[in-house]
């Protein structure tokens, strides 16, 4: 995989944001210890299409200057995020909304959250939702080559993180490791995004609109102030069924 680029200073900021074609797509995670309102957001990682660039903007460095410093024609990352026309899509959109609403007041509009076009697609129980791992393994025909690289660092990283006093993120310099864990949360975003629309729209579209209601309503429930960031209820989706497999595969 290409290195993605590490934006910790605000010329490369305003590069970065010059870069971003007006109908681009952005791909998106977010990255801190216990992300959310109760811990910290260090790194915000994009990926963008259609240029498939993929930059990792150091937030700890840059703190609000990362989202308030304009580019070139005005536009700073907190008007892309705020901009209801500029698509942004993630995996599970609660924890990030969150972070960036309690840490930098920043509401993103333009959501299109993959977990719930994965639930609303799927064939049969709806109950449960599926992280994003089980989702790359099972649903995308990923090579040996592929697959295997982005497993291992997933689960070096990981080990890292369940560390006693262990903070990766806020590490200077970033190991490289780590830099590839973020990128690794984004790349596959693009290729599930598209499997499941796909799917979705066999449904009719219906569903996909319900699916971009709940993006909507993950983000305004995240930055309300009765959020639970880490709630026994956000295993379930949005549309339970009465009859439901047994899966294991949630988060």
């Amino acid at each position: 995989m290409a290195t993605p680029a590490l934006i910790s200073s605000l010329p490369d900021l305003q590069v970065f944001l010059s870069q971003i074609p007006p109908s681009s797509t952005l791909y998106l995670d977010l990255e801190g210890k216990n992300l959310c309102r109760h811990g910290t957001l260090t790194l915000l990682t994009i990926l963008v299409l259609p240029t498939r660039a993929t930059s990792i903007v150091d937030v700890q460095t840059l703190g609000d200057s990362a989202f308030t410093t304009p580019g070139p024609d005005g536009k700073t990352l907190k008007t892309i995020l705020e901009d209801p026309h500029t698509s942004k899509c993630l995996w599970d959109v609660r924890n990030d909304a969150d972070a960036l609403w309690a840490h930098h007041k920043i509401r993103l509009a333009g959501v299109t959250d993959i977990q719930l076009l994965e639930n609303g697609s799927r064939p049969g129980g709806k109950t449960y939702l599926f992280g994003l791992d089980r989702c790359i393994e099972k649903d995308l025909s990923l090579r040996w080559e592929e697959k295997q690289p982005w497993a291992r660092t997933k689960q070096e990283v990981r080990a890292l993180m369940n560390m006693p006093n262990s903070d990766i993120f806020s590490r200077r310099p970033l190991d490289a490791k780590t830099l590839q864990y973020c990128v690794n949360d984004v790349v596959y975003l693009p290729a599930l995004h598209n499997l499941y629309t796909k799917r979705i729209n066999k449904y009719g579209s219906g569903w996909l609109e319900k699916a971009m209601v709940e993006s909507a309503r993950r983000v305004t429930e995240a930055c309300g102030p009765g959020y639970v960031p880490q709630s026994e209820d956000k295993k379930f989706g949005p549309w339970r069924s009465r009859v439901d497999p047994d899966y294991d595969f949630f988060f």
